[in-house]
């Protein structure tokens, strides 16, 4: 059993379904030369052998007594991958935009909370003959760090893949099931815990926001006059700033790596700062 953080606990609160609180992800994929079998199948056999690798494919929420605390991962050790690996195929002819609208509609839907936060599907009929996975996984059970770990335990750098040891037996069975009792006590005492840390950092938050408190009288003088005369109270008309509904739009473009990599030594940043700055400048001429 393990609390979710404020942060993670945040994105379950905010969500709505307007606005999901999943991200997801999808990859297109050559199958192998001379491949005859069952993809989907084999890719649910292939899931089966490596569910154990990251946290976020076996652990489910459970609720406080009460609301007393944030939710708890909890394991689940009945995965149905049946659910959660899904197959679709798509009807002729099977272009990117049918592909891209599937997506969509997919990612428009909520997860169920009382499974693991998590669904894949195997979309096959494509016209050039690979195969789609679509990957959609909630954003209090995912970030960066869980994110690299969830790519490790689905692809392999070699084509030959890798030995994968089976998990270890754990010391609780399906069977059990956390008490009203237990569940509370856990409860108080995570609660007692972010009082006592917040208790802690008090110090130092006090530091900080008294630095805020008192700028320099130069820094104030020079904000002031390089502030605008009038604000603007609403934003600009745009496709984009209207209410949010479930709806959503995906499309795809490809941009050749090789290239994008020499711009991001170039200029000494990252590959994901060369995504951003494009994704960003192709909405402001949109």
């Amino acid at each position: 059993m393990n609390h979710l953080s404020g942060l993670d606990a945040t994105f379950l609160h905010m969500e709505t379904p307007e606005m999901p609180m999943h991200v997801g992800s999808l990859n297109v994929l050559d199958l192998p030369k001379g491949y005859k079998g069952e993809f989907y199948e084999d890719a649910k056999a292939f899931m089966a052998s490596r569910i154990h690798l990251a946290d976020v494919f076996t652990r489910k929420l459970a609720l406080m007594p009460f609301d007393l605390s944030n939710p708890v991962w909890v394991d689940d050790d009945d995965v149905d991958l049946d659910y959660h690996v899904r197959h679709i195929t798509l009807p002729k002819p099977g272009t990117n935009r049918q592909l891209q609208q599937y997506v969509a509609r997919m990612h428009s839907t909520l997860l169920d909370r009382s499974r693991p936060l998590w669904e894949f599907f195997i979309i096959d009929g494509l016209q050039s003959g690979q195969v789609a996975l679509y990957t959609k996984v909630h954003h209090a059970g995912i970030d960066g760090q869980a994110g690299v770990a969830l790519g490790k335990a689905i692809f392999d750098l070699e084509a030959t893949g890798r030995q994968i040891r089976p998990p270890r037996a754990k010391a609780r069975s399906n069977s059990y099931q956390l008490g009203m009792a237990e569940l509370a006590s856990a409860a108080v005492r995570n609660t007692v815990q972010q009082y006592v840390k917040l208790f802690k950092m008090a110090p130092a938050i006090g530091k900080v926001l008294g630095s805020l408190a008192r700028p320099e009288e130069k820094a104030v003088e020079k904000t002031l006059k390089e502030a605008p005369k009038r604000f603007d109270l609403f934003a600009p008309r745009t496709p984009f700033n209207v209410s949010i509904t479930n709806q959503r739009t995906f499309a795809g473009r490809t941009i050749p790596l090789a290239e994008t990599k020499a711009i991001a030594k170039h200029f000494g940043v990252t590959l994901n700062d060369v995504v951003m700055a494009t994704v960003s400048g192709a909405l402001r001429k949109y």
